[in-house]
């Protein structure tokens, strides 16, 4: 019997990527053949699920995940429409990589609008999955688009739809829900979660292992309680600011894990104290469970992780998605945060001592900890996906006959 075959269609960046991971790995162990379509620096973590990757070339009119945040956080009010030209750009080669098989089902990220421009000229069901916030028409941040661009993207979208036979595709079209939409964190953290219906599935971070290959000496900080300090894989080059927390947490009780991102050797900071560990790049998810607080630039796959292991948080946001997780840390009671202009060496201290001694607030972490282990992560997916293809292909069978 032929293995249903499905599409995992994503944008190259880390904070897409990732949670995709294990629900592939679970999918692919479940018989499904699942193929993604990726870049040369995810090739290594894709082919650790089990999926099939295509390997495709970013061309001239592309840019990586790491170019597209920088306009996120730059807040470019053309990043819409430069988003569907990428996407369309990127369908062009989806048509190459699928000529020979189209797939059954297509999985696809709600910033990888290539998956839904497919899935629409071929006539294939597909599910969108949200790496970060779901959205639907009471949280959304396509109401922000300018008249100028929602024009704009219309008429980009009507001539691609027309050269490529796609049938009555709007930019409305485009954003509206599928008939499954899954988001990778709990419907506690969503905001306006109670306007979200049964066709949005919140199964809290799906989260995997991840091959690293330098490896850190925890069985020998045990001694002292461990702080991990990362603003992530794109907005990490601030000297001033890992400057800060050395200065900070210098020769305190604190057993300090910094990573400083790959743009920022360790070296060009000055002396680092002995209660430091810094790294350009470190395994998150390995220092997280003896983790006892985070400062985070506050990524959604990075509050989830530290939520997931029941650890409090000191959120820095770097740009406005992170800047709403950073107020919805707060308003939870799931830690503190403070934009970048407000971060002083005293700051770092008052905040990480009354984070770290707030017994309600960890109270507070320990029960949407156990909302997320609730929620079932990439297990849960896996199934919601399941049940989606198994009820659509008996739809089909009975439309058949």
């Amino acid at each position: 019997m032929k293995r249903i075959h499905i599409a995992m269609i994503n944008v190259p960046a880390y904070g897409h990527v990732n949670p995709t991971l294990a629900v592939v790995s679970e999918l692919v162990k479940r018989g499904y053949k699942v193929t993604y379509p990726t870049t040369e620096q995810f090739l290594p973590a894709i082919s650790e699920t089990g999926a099939t990757p295509l390997l495709y070339q970013l061309n001239d009119t592309q840019f990586d995940g790491e170019q597209m945040m920088e306009d996120v956080k730059m807040r470019n009010p053309n990043l819409p429409l430069t988003i569907l030209e990428q996407a369309i750009s990127f369908f062009a080669q989806l048509e190459q990589l699928y000529k020979d098989e189209l797939p059954d089902f297509i999985l696809f990220d709600f910033m990888g609008l290539a998956g839904k421009l497919f899935a629409a000229k071929h006539g294939i069901e597909a599910v969108r999955l949200f790496s970060s916030y779901a959205l639907n028409e009471h949280f959304s941040f396509a109401s922000d688009f300018p008249d100028e661009t929602r024009k704009a993207m219309a008429s980009v979208l009507e001539a691609c739809s027309e050269k490529e036979g796609i049938p009555g595709l709007t930019v409305e079209e485009l954003f509206r829900a599928e008939k499954l939409n899954i988001a990778f964190l709990p419907r506690a953290f969503q905001p306006e979660s109670d306007t979200f219906d049964e066709r949005y599935l919140f199964t809290g971070p799906s989260l995997g292992t991840r091959s690293y290959q330098e490896s850190l000496p925890l069985s020998e900080i045990h001694d002292r309680p461990v702080l991990l300090i990362s603003l992530g894989t794109v907005f990490n080059p601030w000297p001033e600011f890992y400057k800060m927390c050395i200065e900070a947490f210098r020769d305190s009780k604190w057993q300090v894990i910094m990573s400083t991102g790959t743009k920022i050797d360790p070296e060009t900071l000055g002396e680092i104290p002995g209660n430091f560990i810094v790294r350009q790049q470190l395994p998150q998810l390995e220092i997280l469970p003896h983790a006892k607080l985070f400062i985070t630039h506050g990524g959604m796959n990075s509050t989830m992780e530290a939520l997931s292991h029941g650890v409090p948080m000191v959120v820095i946001p770097q740009m406005f998605e992170q800047e709403i997780t950073a107020r919805r840390v707060t308003l939870l009671g799931l830690g503190q945060h403070y934009l970048p202009d407000e971060v002083t060496v005293q700051v770092l201290q008052q905040s990480v001592q009354e984070v770290s001694e707030d017994e309600q607030l960890r109270k507070r972490v320990y029960d949407m900890q156990k909302q997320i282990q609730e929620a079932g992560g990439a297990i849960k997916a896996a199934e919601g996906i399941e049940q989606f293809i198994n009820e659509t292909s008996r739809q089909n069978a009975h439309a058949a006959h």
